[in-house]
């Protein structure tokens, strides 16, 4: 297995005209940075520039994380996240 596909991913779906998508990536990006460095390939999806990515996950509501198909809407709560990334993590190995 590369490296490439032992790290996390983790998408975050977003949009230009979203009023809560800010707080939900600096609530997400400060979870992320309690953990080391490496394991998570973060994938940010702008769905103003690709409208179509989120149909293609079937995602209606935004802000929206997906972790290893588990998927959070709104502004998340970090130990709502960490589940998340732990279980990822437990699939994994």
């Amino acid at each position: 297995m590369t490296e490439e596909d032992s790290r996390i991913k983790i998408y975050f779906f977003k949009s230009d005209t979203c009023a809560f998508c800010p707080r939900a990536e600096e609530i997400l990006k400060e979870t992320l940075n309690d953990f080391e460095d490496g394991i998570f390939n973060l994938i940010i999806i702008n769905v103003s520039e690709d409208p179509s990515a989120a149909e293609e996950f079937g995602i209606f509501a935004l802000p929206t994380i997906m972790i290893n198909g588990m998927s959070v809407t709104g502004i998340p709560e970090p130990e709502i996240l960490i589940r998340m990334i732990m279980g990822a993590r437990l699939s994994k190995k």
